[in-house]
């Protein structure tokens, strides 16, 4: 089972997602928060194999909680990551590679290519 964080402050969209995500027999939605303290505390907390995130946040953004998962002192491997975002413009997506982010979706244009992606990597996890 890929056990999962979802870093993502708008109830709509996280609920779109739980919900869709709730037909992937391999996929777990463990956890979710909606700003940057919370999604840190959460992956300080136990080990995640996959991440979720939004950039902008209620509060902090989610290049914020991704750089927290690279510190050589963070506890756990760092998940891998998929951002899904509204900010998906060329300079977000640079900074997400650069920071080891996997996968960079567009919230409008991506969502079901970023749901798809999502049980494919939980494939993995059988």
């Amino acid at each position: 089972m890929m056990r999962v964080l979802l870093v993502e402050d708008s109830r709509l969209l996280r609920e779109s997602i739980i919900e869709m995500l709730k037909v992937c027999e391999h996929v777990s939605i463990d956890d979710y928060a909606t700003n940057k303290e919370d999604a840190i505390q959460l992956l300080d907390t136990k080990q995640y194999d996959f991440m979720i995130a939004d950039i902008e946040l209620a509060q902090g953004n989610g290049f914020e909680v991704v750089k927290h998962t690279m510190n050589p002192d963070y506890a756990f491997k760092a998940p891998l990551t998929l951002m899904l975002t509204n900010h998906a413009n060329g300079y977000y997506k640079s900074l997400a590679r650069q920071l080891g982010v996997k996968y960079f979706y567009d919230k409008s244009m991506d969502f079901e290519t970023a749901i798809q992606t999502i049980e494919n990597e939980s494939k993995y996890f059988v």
